[in-house]
């Protein structure tokens, strides 16, 4: 694969601005390489459509672009360093290097203490502040999408599904992750504030419960978990080391009916803040533009 990625760079005459080239992932719409930019001197993700003739996909990388340029200087948010034209026309993007996402830790069986995991949540609160501040809806909260920054720092990304707060009703998404995805864009609905509320809760519960409140079980069919959602019934969190106001603040933002979850993702944070403080632990700033 790396030999393959190295051609392909190549090709489009890229692989003079990269060494050490390889191939992250190739999904279904795009295609993740990692390199390290010669001039620079950094490691870079090099996002790309995976087809040359798909010009929504192009669109889609171009508004992914929009919205990192208005808030990727947040602490907690993927960094954009470059948007580069292919020689096919094809846009791509040169994004912040994380070795890792909070999915990978989970998957590894690495469960996040209650401390790291509020703390997680505060700071992520603030990044879908900012980009809500920005205009700007982000529609796909999960864990795959909080990357781990180099000095062990969430960031926010994956803005593929990402809209213009407004705009976007009947709207279902392009990719759907029944595991996080509320309710409403499951059915087509317009998405809204309380839409990532219920992504960030969602994310949360799985970080502290090491499990998704609607994960599937092992030989379970998509259609089954679909179901499984759109009952809206979430099982509350029950551990030794997990108080009840924290697994009904997570139950809570991921009602199935938007309008009973808590306002917005600074409404979760300064629950979580509260929780911070009884606990005797550091309080976690929450930034926001």
């Amino acid at each position: 694969m790396v030999l393959a990625a190295r051609d392909w760079l190549a090709s489009e005459e890229l692989g003079n601005r990269f060494d050490d080239v390889r191939l992250l992932r190739a999904g279904s719409r795009f295609t993740i390489y990692e390199g390290r930019e010669t001039q620079a001197h950094r490691t870079v993700v090099i996002k790309v459509p995976d087809d040359h003739s798909a010009s929504w996909l192009h669109d889609v990388l171009d508004h992914e672009a929009a919205v990192l340029s208005a808030i990727s200087s947040h602490p907690h948010v993927i960094t954009l360093f470059q948007r580069v034209q292919l020689d096919d026309g094809r846009p791509a993007l040169l994004l912040e290097h994380c070795d890792h996402s909070l999915a990978d830790t989970l998957r590894d069986g690495d469960r996040m203490s209650l401390q790291s995991a509020i703390s997680t949540g505060i700071k992520l609160a603030g990044a879908l502040e900012t980009l809500h501040h920005a205009g700007f809806l982000h529609c796909d909260v999960r864990p795959s999408n909080i990357l781990v920054s180099e000095w062990g720092e969430p960031l926010l990304a994956g803005f593929d599904e990402s809209v213009h707060i407004g705009s976007a009703t009947g709207r279902a998404p392009l990719h759907v992750t029944t595991a996080h995805t509320a309710l409403e864009l499951l059915e087509g609905q317009e998405p809204t504030v309380r839409s990532d509320v219920y992504g960030l809760a969602s994310t949360l519960y799985e970080l502290v419960a090491g499990r998704a409140a609607f994960g599937a079980y092992v030989g379970e069919s998509p259609a089954t978990v679909i179901v499984r959602v759109l009952s809206g019934r979430v099982k509350p969190i029950v551990a030794p080391d997990v108080p009840l106001e924290i697994s009904d603040l997570l139950t809570w933002g991921m009602s199935a009916d938007p309008a009973r979850r808590p306002p917005s993702p600074a409404w979760i944070a300064e629950e979580l803040g509260r929780m911070e403080r009884r606990q005797g632990w550091p309080r976690t700033r929450m930034i926001s533009g």
